[in-house]
C-alpha cells in the first residue's frame, strides 16, 4: 500500500539505484529517470558541488541514491557519479552536474515546468544527452537563442 502525503510528489529510486536514459522529444533529447521524469541542472552549482539546499532543495528536490546510479538507453555510464550533500545523502551527478527534479512537475513523467526558469539565484535546465544544458532544437519557444533568458518562465 502506498502513503499519501507530500513525499509521494517527489519521484523516488525506493532505495534502488537511480536510473537515467535519454529521452526524445519534438524539441531534442534530454535525460529523465528510468520512469521518465524530467532531471534537471542548476547554473549555480560548481562540478561536484551543490549549492540547492533548504527552500530551494523543497522546489528542486535532489535526484538521489543509496547504491550507484546505472546508465540506461542512451548514457555515457562514465559520466554518472555521485557527491555527498550536506545532509549526508548522495545525489547523483551527470558530467559533473549535481541532477535535480522539479516540484511542479510533480510525480507525472514527461513533464518539464522547470526548463528555462531563473531561480535561487541562477538558471535551471533541462539536462541533455552530453551533460550540457538543453538547447531545444525545434527553433519553437521564446524566440531567444542567445541563453541569457533572464526572466524566462517565472511562474510559481
Amino acid at each position: 500500500m502506498f502513503a499519501a502525503g507530500c513525499g509521494g510528489a517527489i519521484p523516488s529510486s525506493d532505495g534502488g539505484p537511480a536510473v537515467l536514459k535519454v529521452s526524445s522529444s519534438a524539441d531534442g533529447r534530454y535525460l529523465v529517470d528510468g520512469q521518465g521524469h524530467s532531471v534537471y541542472l542548476f547554473e549555480k552549482d560548481e562540478s561536484g558541488e551543490s549549492y540547492c539546499d533548504g527552500a530551494c532543495a523543497a522546489v528542486w528536490p535532489p535526484l538521489e541514491t543509496s547504491t550507484a546510479p546505472s546508465a540506461g538507453a542512451g548514457i555515457d555510464s562514465g559520466a554518472l557519479g555521485t557527491i555527498k550533500r550536506d545532509d549526508g545523502d548522495m545525489q547523483v551527478t551527470y558530467h559533473g552536474h549535481p541532477l535535480y527534479y522539479y516540484a511542479a512537475d510533480a510525480s507525472t513523467p514527461g513533464k518539464d515546468k522547470g526548463e528555462d526558469i531563473e531561480q535561487f539565484g541562477a538558471g535551471w535546465y533541462l539536462v541533455g544527452a552530453r551533460g550540457e544544458p538543453f538547447e531545444p532544437e525545434s527553433g519553437s519557444g521564446s524566440g531567444s537563442n542567445s541563453g541569457s533568458n533572464i526572466g524566462g518562465g517565472g511562474y510559481g
